[in-house]
């Protein structure tokens, strides 16, 4: 097998067609794996794909919106209240909760608790 040489993992648009390539050696366990895989998922489902080349404003523009799809389709803020609810607090106990990897589960507290913030404002 063969890496894709530039990331772990890429997803590439043609003719508005997708394909999502993971380099499976780059994942070391199955929360990253599926973090990734549902954040590509995100860039598919936005339509939210860019070259390698363009500048970082609309590579970032681009990451946040496949990362907030992918939160919000598979932790919910309900699902995150919940495990709350049953005491889960911890960034670490949240991770291990939703089985995915704990920075996934920070982009999904700054998604939801700047959200909050900004309702409250």
């Amino acid at each position: 097998m063969q890496d894709i040489g530039f990331a772990d993992a890429a997803t590439i648009e043609a003719d508005g067609k997708y394909g999502i390539f993971l380099d499976l050696s780059c994942f070391e366990s199955i929360p990253k794996y599926k973090a990734m895989l549902i954040h590509e998922l995100g860039h598919c489902a936005t339509g939210c794909t860019h070259k390698v080349s363009s500048p970082l404003d609309l590579i970032e523009k681009h990451e946040y919106k496949a990362n907030k799809w992918a939160i919000e389709r598979y932790i919910t803020f309900e699902d995150l209240q919940i495990a709350v609810k049953y005491g889960y607090t911890e960034r670490w106990q949240l991770a291990e909760y939703f089985d995915m990897p704990e920075p996934f589960i920070q982009k999904v507290l700054d998604l939801y608790f700047s959200a909050q913030q900004r309702k409250m404002a």
